[in-house]
């Protein structure tokens, strides 16, 4: 469960299961705030979203103008996106201000983490030369996205596990052709187990963060998350 008692940090882990984009956003909104005060550690966050489209801050509309419903615009770096069943996205509530303030490296290591559990399913993966994000050969698998405030990162990486590829048709994905968005499932030709996929993440995140990510229930920080995103958590 991400325990390494040799690890020189120390993390929280929260596996929230399907939950709505909005609710995510604001409870990490919150972890932000939290972080910022020393009132809660470096937090990895494992949800799965209903359908939604998120546009980051360096959106541009031609590449989400045939939508029917309006998108979320949020905070994180790059473009147009989908997030839903079957992707696995991991958010990152972490303070680098005590990691070197080194966000080269913490971008690095999200994607490391990733190409390194992929590679535990067989699939061999690299990080991308030209765009961002995780790539198995001329195909995108995984879409990084980031946020820092004052050394304090959020959001974080998408990656599709049995996630339905006809959902990207409507979008052009961070810019891109739909066509080249893939899934683990597609390339292997089989559904991959959500949960048995997540505990192999976190212990690639464990080791290429050198943390320690204790698990904790949002039930035992609810009460500090509502006062500080101002909506309720439970």
């Amino acid at each position: 469960m991400g325990l390494d008692n040799n690890a020189k940090y120390l993390g929280w882990f929260l596996k929230l299961g399907k939950v709505d984009f909005e609710r995510t956003l604001n409870w990490q909104r919150g972890l932000v705030k939290l972080r910022k005060e020393g009132m809660a550690r470096d937090t990895l966050i494992f949800v799965e979203h209903n359908p939604v489209i998120t546009v980051g801050k360096d959106g541009h509309p031609e590449n989400f103008q045939h939508l029917k419903e309006k998108p979320f615009f949020i905070e994180r770096g790059g473009d147009v996106t989908y997030h839903g069943p079957g992707q696995l996205v991991a958010y990152f509530i972490f303070n680098l201000a005590r990691r070197g303030k080194d966000l080269h490296k913490f971008m690095n290591n999200i994607q490391d983490g990733v190409i390194q559990a992929l590679q535990e399913i067989d699939i061999v993966a690299t990080k991308g030369e030209e765009y961002t994000g995780v790539w198995v050969k001329d195909k995108k698998i995984a879409s990084l996205g980031m946020a820092v405030k004052n050394w304090i990162t959020f959001h974080g990486v998408a990656l599709n596990l049995n996630t339905n590829m006809e959902e990207f048709k409507a979008i052009n994905p961070c810019g891109l052709d739909a066509e080249v968005m893939t899934s683990a499932g597609e390339l292997l030709n089989k559904k991959i187990d959500w949960d048995e996929f997540s505990s192999i993440l976190l212990k690639k995140y464990s080791e290429v963060f050198n943390t320690t990510f204790y698990p904790i229930r949002l039930e035992e920080i609810a009460e500090d998350l509502e006062s500080q995103s101002g909506s309720n958590v439970i």
